[in-house]
């Protein structure tokens, strides 16, 4: 996976233009990291296609969830506006249809379960 193919995937997924990008290379980095150590094998090309895109998706989900944590609804700096509620909709579908589609290549831990109980 290489940083430019999951911006590329992420505008496409988000409607952010690449000029909007910068200011959340630093998360879509993250997110991209942290989808890389939880690999558990060597990808295929199509598989590669599917983690590309379904990190994309994720690094959208985190960011349209910035202001809604803090109770911001609404953003607008100059030209960049960022409506958080409709993102935030529309970013954990697009998360929630993106995981069974790598649930056989990718780690993914969105809570806890027990694994073993001794009673």
């Amino acid at each position: 996976m290489s940083l430019n193919e999951i911006i590329e995937r992420f505008t496409l997924v988000s409607g952010y233009e690449r000029k909007e990008i910068s200011r959340y290379l630093p998360i879509i980095r993250d997110c991209m990291d942290l989808f890389e150590e939880r690999i558990s094998c060597e990808l295929t090309e199509v598989q590669r296609r599917r983690v590309i895109h379904a990190c994309a998706v994720y690094a959208y989900r985190c960011i349209s969830r910035l202001g809604r944590d803090i109770g911001v609804s609404n953003f607008k700096a100059g030209d960049v506006q960022l409506v958080t509620d409709e993102n935030s909709a529309i970013a954990d579908k697009l998360w929630e249809e993106a995981k069974p589609l790598i649930a056989d290549i990718v780690a993914i831990d969105d809570g806890f379960s027990f694994k073993a109980v001794r009673v």
